[in-house]
């Protein structure tokens, strides 16, 4: 397999970078996820795999190329999690690696010698992802040559060393192939290749050492310090996020496939000045899961803008939307409780304004039900899940809430108080509710476990709000007394049913989840 030097003009395109320098990063990165702890490896690339998915909220059919495949380590993983449902390109620098990768038989990717980078059309790729392959001085050519190769609007995820990791645990990766890289020339660099929405998010501080069984115990909790100041720098990698501008029509596919689904859903959301995001919402909806779709029930939530307006008019367009207009008092809670009452579908799918970009993970909870479940919670804190911009305060209220939860009444929970949920509607029909605000997630979340019913998570992100889809009404300080006040009653009340085992269940439970 012959090989010409692919050059790559440094930062200051003052010097070259020749194809070898690719070759031993690609190979040094081989190495550590071979010669180290095999299966704690292989259980990161998975996780990095669904991060991939997650993050980018893969579509299927749409392209990805993988910069520095490698033996096809992470590309197998990523198959597995895409279902084989995407095709995969590989970029292999090394040509032993590329024929390990060839005999992994991955049937949806297709592994190419880095000097066919240069033939690859442009614009061909949804999402450009890679590990461990930018640190070095030829930074913003590899960003030139990447944003060539995406379509407009395409994505880019890179998992790289963490500049602020210890250099003394850290020598093999803090050597002169990456000297005089930082934050500062990535984002610089990213921003001269034209890219946008540049992202640089610490990740990885489950170390591999700990082994499989420990690297699952503790991996949930560890994300509270993945999103915390003081501990980013004990985190091994750094997330590279970044977009290329622009605007592709994308063929939208069909993800309701589950007939016995088949007009069964209600879908219930609150609304307050949502106007400018409801009609892509719906759109979006209706486009990946109309068959399943036997109304859309939006609750405008005595709003001050125009919303009344667009919702009168979808549902002008499309007898399938439901207006629902509510005056004062406003509150989510009120809102829900107005959407579950006049929903008429076998299911209710619960959810707010800003899920557009979460639409295509809820295969997962239609999954559920479809199985047999009584309903499915999407957690944003599983194995398998990822969280963008999530404000720290407010991550570190919820995993408090969780750890009483799991304390006091479900040691498995981990995600109740999302309002992404689909139950069979007679649970949220029948259930009394009574927070008028944000803590009914709460009570939808705990009430149908408390009475028995089969309720199970599955892995959901969560993507902050972007500047166009305005702010939230949410507020850690007024909302966490309401939690509190909230999770308080259902102990009380719990306590009083069990009468004197309540004390000694609890305290059972905090030594397992000491000792887990």
């Amino acid at each position: 397999m012959a090989h010409s030097p692919l050059h790559f003009c440094t930062v200051d395109d003052r010097s070259t970078l020749p194809l070898a320098i690719l070759q031993g990063l690609e190979q040094d990165r081989e190495r550590r996820w071979q010669e180290g702890y095999v299966d704690g490896v292989q259980l990161k690339l998975k996780w990095r795999a669904s991060v991939i998915r997650h993050t980018l909220n893969i579509l299927p059919g749409e392209t990805i190329l993988e910069f520095g495949a490698g033996s096809g380590l992470l590309t197998e993983q990523l198959d597995r999690v895409l279902a084989g449902a995407n095709p995969i390109t590989g970029i292999v620098f090394t040509p032993k690696l590329a024929d390990a990768a060839q005999t992994r038989g991955i049937q949806a990717a297709t592994f190419l010698p880095g000097d066919n980078l240069d033939e690859l059309p442009s614009g061909k790729f949804d999402y450009v992802i890679g590990a461990g392959m930018l640190w070095h001085s030829g930074l913003l050519e590899c960003f030139r040559r990447i944003h060539t190769l995406l379509k407009p609007g395409g994505q880019i995820l890179f998992f790289e060393p963490n500049f602020d990791y210890p250099a003394r645990l850290f020598n093999e990766l803090r050597s002169r192939k990456d000297r005089g890289v930082n934050k500062q020339t990535v984002v610089g660099a990213c921003s001269e290749a034209n890219f946008v929405d540049i992202d640089l998010v610490p990740h990885d501080i489950v170390s591999t050492q700990l082994g499989v069984q420990h690297m699952q115990r503790v991996q949930a909790k560890a994300i509270l310090l993945e999103h915390c100041p003081l501990f980013s720098s004990a985190c091994a990698s750094v997330r590279v996020l970044a977009r290329k501008p622009g605007f592709c029509e994308k063929r939208i596919p069909n993800l309701a496939t589950l007939t016995q689904l088949a007009n069964a859903v209600s879908v219930v959301i609150p609304a307050r000045n949502e106007a400018g995001n409801i009609p892509g919402l719906v759109k979006r909806i209706l486009s990946l899961y109309g068959p399943y779709i036997h109304e859309i029930v939006i609750v405008n939530d005595g709003s001050t803008d125009n919303t009344e307006a667009v919702l009168n008019g979808l549902a002008a367009s499309d007898r399938r939307v439901r207006p629902v207009h509510r005056s004062k008092p406003n509150g989510v809670g009120l809102s829900l409780r107005a959407g579950y009452r006049a929903a008429t579908g076998r299911y209710i799918l619960s959810m707010d304004c800003d899920f557009v970009d979460l639409l295509p993970q809820f295969g997962g909870l239609f999954q559920a039900v479809a199985e047999g479940h009584d309903g499915a919670i999407g957690s944003r804190f599983s194995h398998h899940s990822i969280l963008v911009n999530y404000p720290f305060m407010k991550l570190f209220w919820n995993r408090l809430c969780h750890v009483a939860i799991k304390l006091f009444f479900f040691s498995c929970a981990r995600d109740v108080t999302n309002n992404l949920k689909l139950y069979r509607s007679e649970i949220l029909k029948n259930m009394e509710l009574r927070s008028p605000h944000f803590s009914v997630n709460l009570e939808t979340g705990l009430k149908p476990l408390l009475a028995g019913y089969d309720i199970i998570e599955v892995p959901i992100s969560w993507v902050n709000r972007t500047p166009e889809m305005g702010s939230s009404s949410f507020s850690v300080r007024k909302v966490g007394l309401a939690y509190a006040t909230t999770l308080f009653g259902f102990w009380r009340s719990a306590s009083l049913t069990r009468g004197r085992g309540a004390i000694q269940i609890a305290l059972r439970r905090v030594w397992e989840s000491i000792r887990s």
